[in-house]
């Protein structure tokens, strides 16, 4: 086996697992560095001069954000894209104090999954199908909404397949019912322009615009409160006692500045569709749509795992974009369990080369050329 490939004699490590782990650039992770205990490290709660200089430069974040994204709600900083979904939803639920049901769909996070199980304990928990795409069937989603109906949770854009939902579709439905919408956008920002006005809720993540791992964001609605999920001290935010992680915001604002306005993608989605044109000759069965931005999601018929050890023997770095055996995703887009279970994913990045991807469908071909023969 080789120790590496190579395209045009030079040797690749080409790291595409930024599903499952991201993998930030030097900028952002060099950006970080000096809020450990340099710059902004004091207390934001406290009035002395590093603790006035973190409070300050929360404000400076929040306030990028909030003029990327042209909002007039509130952001509140949590730990995690998955800690956002859980405040959203818990959150809200807490506030309204009254039962009905919730609507979401069948290929969420399980960030979102995983809450409305438990909320179901006392709400009636509603799933919407997929088609075999992996979008969202809009009318089977507009017909489990009724006078009942508390909440629709959707996500912008699918974390295994890229697949992007008609999010100003189930926008109109919930604002023309009446029903609040909690937009799970972690895989969208700087991918797809969000509108704000279209949502109550909306959940980010730092670590999935290539910041670090440690931040993450929910927008509410000005006129609409929540109630916070945990408890503790006093912080500088009503819905969270958790203190700000300032170094994972500085490196969450750099990744904003890089990564985060939709014209920085445009090269990720042609690189994307070339390795997909490549891999459409090779017999795989092909998961991911054509709408999608920077992500692939192709199955085998065997030996996912395999596949995996020995591209990794060859310098390039995949996983199955799921930590289950089989991908619920995949089984819900009407796939067999042979192939949801030998799924794979590439997840491309705003900062790769042409070249790491002419090495990548070099790496694939070889290697689903080997298991064809």
């Amino acid at each position: 086996m080789r120790s590496g490939s190579k395209v045009t004699g030079v040797n690749m490590r080409v790291y595409l697992d930024n599903e499952l782990s991201p993998r930030p650039p030097d900028e952002v992770v060099e950006s970080l560095i000096p809020f450990f205990n340099k710059k902004a490290y004091g207390s934001p709660k406290v009035p002395h001069e590093p603790g006035l200089e973190a409070y300050q430069f929360i404000q400076e974040v929040l306030e990028y954000l909030s003029s990327l994204l042209d909002s007039d709600g509130d952001f509140t900083i949590v730990g995690s894209g998955t800690e956002a979904n859980n405040l959203a939803l818990r959150g809200i639920i807490r506030f309204l104090s009254k039962r009905g049901n919730l609507v979401t769909s069948s290929v969420e996070h399980r960030s979102v999954l995983g809450p409305l199980e438990d909320l179901s304990q006392i709400l009636e928990v509603r799933m919407a199908p997929v088609d075999e795409d992996g979008h969202v069937r809009v009318e089977e989603l507009e017909r489990l909404i009724d006078r009942e109906t508390i909440l629709v949770s959707v996500q912008m854009v699918n974390q295994e397949t890229g697949a992007i939902h008609d999010l100003d579709a189930i926008s109109d439905i919930t604002r023309d019912k009446g029903v609040f919408l909690h937009v799970d956008a972690c895989d969208a920002l700087g991918r797809l322009h969000i509108d704000l006005s279209k949502v109550d809720l909306l959940s980010l993540s730092g670590s999935k615009i290539y910041g670090p791992r440690g931040v993450g964001l929910l927008y509410v609605r000005e006129d609409l409160d929540l109630e916070p999920i945990m408890s503790g001290s006093t912080g500088i935010q009503l819905l969270t006692p958790v203190d700000v992680n300032i170094p994972a915001l500085a490196g969450f604002y750099k990744a904003l500045q890089l990564f985060g306005s939709p014209e920085k993608w445009g090269e990720v989605k042609r690189m994307r569709d070339r390795i997909s044109r490549e891999l459409e000759g090779t017999g795989v069965v092909m998961n991911s749509p054509p709408d999608s931005i920077d992500t692939i999601n192709f199955s085998v018929r065997e030996g996912a795992g395999a596949l995996i050890l020995e591209a990794s023997t060859r310098g390039l770095y995949l996983s199955q974009g799921t930590s289950e055996p089989v991908s619920y995703v995949l089984t819900a887009m009407g796939r067999a369990r042979k192939l949801a279970a030998n799924g794979l994913v590439l997840k491309l990045h705003p900062y790769m080369r042409w070249e790491e991807v002419e090495f990548t469908i070099e790496v694939l071909s070889d290697l689903l050329g080997e298991k064809k023969a």
